[in-house]
């Protein structure tokens, strides 16, 4: 597999052919200079763009009418004089030159449209992989690598199934014994184009060279999508927090692909906001902890940019992006070749997960919930897909609309035979059908809650809980019965659902008197909630609901977290090891964001100020007895104590994004 350097710059040169003396200003000494002061040491270069201009003399498509010279070679031969790797850029599912001169290449919808005419939002004309486009464009990936057949490797973008429904589309479908009126047998469809399309694609890109790097960008690692997967050398984790990601989207990705075979990296940008955006920037404190965020959690780093078509490197640019990778250099040791130490495992509640983008927005709704409680009560884990081991972990937490389908319950019984323990909620441990558990908490299912809005009420197992009265939690519940298991949280339904007839005050109506019914049980190895406490924490952001699955955690785990700190709940850590230097490596991190204006209608997070944290008590339990513990890159040793496994130590000062080595 292609192993990644640390410090990579994506250079998007999406121009339009409207543009006049494109590249008048490039020089290659500027080019360099730009490079240089970021610290950069790999940068993905551009043969062909969204627009379907080439950059250098192309026999197979157009090189952009104002450019009068081979930019690509000129840039590689500025890369290469200064020892910086040049993985080459071709837009793939997007090409404007391509739409406007082939319109039946172009994706057409289900209501017989192509694009919209008048739409120029973004791209809008999306190219088909079942056309004779698939041949133009490897014919031109072809021709780059055989121009450079010493080449860093090919990237290329916009891939994705697209449902379609041109002449051709049709025919092939009933060729094939898929009726198009069915949406579910269009995505089949879907599917197996795209795999023609990875086929082709990666076979001319290694067609001079078979080791090639090669990656398909689709925004998003698909999860589970192995087989898809298996077509790119290495992963590129694009997620541009200001973009509308946010800055728990690329730890919940990462804590994925950790678990996979690829190196990978962490894709951000320097934009305010996302692509495209010309004189946009965000601040230095922004992309240090971006930076520190993605060698916390096993990638290498990448920062996206966009080239004038002057052809001229913004300085401003890479002075920014080299405040952050001034430090990655000095910490890249520490975080190489590393694997996660994490006893905790979030299996993804994803369906189709075999399908390129399978998973449905509700399962994802519910991943992110129980990952960002993880992530804000310090513990680490990893994401498994469907396809993963559970035994090699102490805990696994089922997330709400988890399918416990025969393979599944096959795995959880081979856990808990094992001593492992489960934390389950909605209907992640009942059958199929909804009608019983298919993993029996020590509760039996009686049916579902009539009501809208629940109440959440604290009992003697749940003591963090410090609100002792009824809390509001919106979705209804599974009414259930303890057999063996112990009440770990009890409900109250409201007076009445609201409606034009009945209704109270501007929201719901309140707790009705009565008894209370039980809404969480816990046994010795099972947890389970009756609500869809992960979704619920995800849409509503009640932390009262997070101390709630807190206390089930500690219980389960004897009251022994794999991870005890004082960081504020906003900061987060990540627990690395290399076995290559013997040593575990910790890394803290901590920025306060704030959001600011919207893109796209979703607001933008951002970060301006590095506020330090002081006096920070980490407390470890780790497998192997530590020799030494210290601060790196740079700071003396740490005082610390270890007993039963448990290794405690003080940090007192870091900013941003602190690094420990524990060497054993």
């Amino acid at each position: 597999m292609h192993h990644l350097r640390f410090r990579q710059v994506h250079l998007d040169f999406h121009t339009s052919g409207l543009i006049r003396d494109i590249g008048a200003k490039f020089n290659k000494r500027q080019f360099q200079e730009a490079l240089k002061v970021g610290h950069v040491n790999s940068i993905t270069v551009f043969s062909k763009c969204h627009h379907g201009y080439s950059y250098h003399p192309t026999k197979v498509g157009q090189q952009h009418p104002h450019l009068k010279f081979d930019l690509l070679a000129r840039q590689i031969d500025a890369c290469r004089e200064i020892g910086v790797r040049c993985p080459i850029y071709l837009s793939a599912g997007l090409d404007e030159l391509a739409a406007f001169a082939n319109p039946t290449w172009v994706v057409k919808k289900k209501d017989g449209t192509t694009y919209k005419p008048l739409e120029v939002e973004w791209f809008v004309r999306i190219l088909r992989f079942n056309s004779p486009y698939l041949d133009y464009l490897c014919a031109q990936i072809e021709e780059v690598v055989q121009r450079w057949p010493d080449n860093d490797g090919i990237f290329l973008d916009i891939i994705g199934t697209q449902r379609d429904y041109s002449d051709d589309a049709l025919k092939e479908m009933k060729q094939l014994g898929l009726n198009p009126e069915n949406d579910a047998a269009v995505q089949t469809y879907a599917e197996q184009v795209l795999f023609r399309y990875f086929k082709a694609s990666t076979a001319a890109a290694q067609s001079v060279r078979k080791d090639t790097p090669v990656f398909h960008n689709s925004g998003h690692i698909s999860l589970g999508a192995r087989k898809a997967l298996a077509h790119n050398t290495h992963l590129e984790l694009e997620s541009l927090p200001t973009g509308g990601w946010g800055y728990d989207h690329f730890p919940m990705s990462a804590r994925y692909v950790l678990t996979q075979k690829w190196d990978f990296l962490g894709m951000t940008g320097k934009f305010h906001n996302t692509w495209g955006e010309f004189g946009g920037f965000k601040r230095p404190a922004a992309l240090q902890y971006e930076c520190g965020a993605m060698v916390a959690y096993g990638a290498k780093c990448s920062v996206g940019d966009q080239l004038h078509p002057n052809g001229e490197m913004n300085l401003d640019t890479y002075r920014l992006i080299g405040s952050a990778y001034a430090e990655i250099e000095r910490k890249e040791p520490w975080c190489d070749h590393v694997k996660p130490v994490a006893r905790i495992a979030l299996v993804s509640c994803e369906i189709n997960q075999e399908r390129w983008r399978g998973g449905q927005a509700a399962s994802a709704v519910a991943d992110e919930g129980t990952g960002r409680m993880l992530l804000e009560l310090h513990q680490p884990f990893v994401v498994l897909d469907m396809h993963a081991d559970w035994s090699a972990f102490d805990l696994v937490v089922l997330p709400d609309t988890f399918v416990m389908n025969a393979a599944n319950v096959a795995k959880a019984k081979k856990l808990l035979a094992r001593g492992g323990r489960i934390i389950g909620a909605g209907s992640a441990l009942l059958n199929e059908a909804h009608t019983a558990f298919a993993i029996d908490p020590g509760a039996r299912l009686l049916g579902r809650s009539k009501g809208e809005m629940d109440y959440l009420l604290a009992t003697p197992l749940t003591p963090g809980v410090a609100v002792k009265s009824a809390i509001v939690i919106p979705g209804g519940a599974f009414e259930i019965k303890p057999t063996r298991a112990k009440v770990l949280a009890n409900r109250r339904e409201s007076y009445f659902n609201r409606t034009w007839e009945h209704y109270c005050s501007h929201q719901h109506a309140p707790d009705a008197p009565g008894a209370a019914t039980p809404a969480a049980v816990i046994g010795k190895q099972i947890a389970y909630f009756a609500h869809d406490i992960f979704t619920r924490y995800r849409t509503y952001g009640q932390p009262l609901y997070r101390d709630f699955f807190e206390a089930a955690l500690r219980r389960l785990l004897g009251g022994k977290l794999p991870v005890e700190t004082n960081l504020p709940k906003g900061a987060r850590i990540s627990v690395m090891e290399q076995p290559r230097e013997r040593r575990y490596v910790t890394h803290l991190l901590y920025a306060p964001t704030s959001t600011r204006g919207k893109f796209n209608g979703q607001p933008i997070e951002l970060i301006e100020d590095l506020v330090p944290l002081r006096d920070i008590t980490v407390a470890l339990r780790l497998p192997r007895k530590v020799k030494t513990v210290r601060l790196v890159p740079d700071g003396g040793a740490l005082e610390f104590t270890q007993r039963d496994g448990l290794v405690m130590f003080t940090v007192p000062e870091f900013t941003a994004h602190q690094m420990i080595e524990l060497a054993y």
